[in-house]
């Protein structure tokens, strides 16, 4: 996985976002365990079944939003994400803040990241950026599970939590889509900033906060090796769509 990575980014910083990309990337990067995928994937209904009554209904121009902004993002990075499997977003309420994505493109986040600091469109699209690589690579750690049945929400960060290294490699892959997809792709950092801020907030997340500083750092060096400056920036809630907002009232009005 780890020269998959480099392959990609070494691909990337060497072709201009007009250029038509022929090679083909489809086998590189994915976990070739397909049992063990098809399991992980199914455990989203087993999951949403023990929280049944968690999960906050989205409207029809809610889901239009969301799947808008996953068809962006495929559309536009096609030498690394495939239109294999239609997305599947759930609002879960809680009282941490939290996402996470299953393979077959399902994606699962809690109504207070959204409210409470996932406010601005440009920091939502960004955090789930990087999920809607992990869901569409099958870039997930391969662990023992024990058929239980259900699985809590603490069950499933740990399940689907990554090595530090290959969240490195992640949050890079995250920049050059969002780039690619015509998206500030420095959002990502105020998203890592967010988490190493409140980090105790964000413990049950990220399991060990302690790492959060050290991303960040790893990030900053990456983003300043692309040339990037002035990347220390407030995100303007007002720049967000209506599609965005219509979301977010989505969410208040339905907890």
């Amino acid at each position: 996985m780890k020269i998959t990575f480099l392959l990609f980014l070494l691909f990337l910083t060497s072709c201009s976002s007009n250029e038509k990309i022929r090679l083909d990337f489809s086998n590189l990067g994915e976990m070739r365990e397909k049992d063990y995928v098809e399991h992980l994937a199914s455990v989203g209904e087993d999951y949403l079944s023990h929280n049944l009554n968690l999960e906050i209904k989205l409207g029809k121009e809610s889901e239009k939003f969301l799947e808008q902004v996953y068809e962006r993002i495929v559309s536009n990075n096609e030498i690394m994400l495939a239109h294999e499997y239609a997305p599947s977003f759930h609002i879960i309420k809680g009282s941490r803040p939290f996402l996470f994505s299953l393979p077959h493109s399902q994606f699962f986040i809690s109504n207070v990241l959204i409210e409470k600091y996932l406010k601005s469109e440009e920091l939502f699209v960004a955090a789930l950026s990087a999920e809607i690589i992990k869901s569409n690579r099958n870039i997930y750690e391969k662990r023992i599970m024990i058929p239980l049945g259900f699985y809590n929400t603490e069950k499933l960060l740990l399940i689907t939590r990554l090595k530090e290294e290959t969240k490195y490699k992640l949050n890079e892959w995250t920049y050059f889509i969002l780039k690619r997809a015509g998206y500030d792709s420095t959002a990502y950092l105020n998203w890592i900033q967010i988490q190493n801020r409140n980090s105790l907030e964000f413990s049950y997340y990220l399991g060990d906060s302690i790492g959060i500083s050290k991303e960040e750092h790893y990030f900053k060096n990456f983003m300043t090796k692309q040339g990037v400056v002035g990347f220390e920036k407030n995100i303007n809630e007002a720049n967000s769509s209506k599609a965005f907002y219509k979301l977010l009232n989505n969410i208040v009005s339905n907890k």
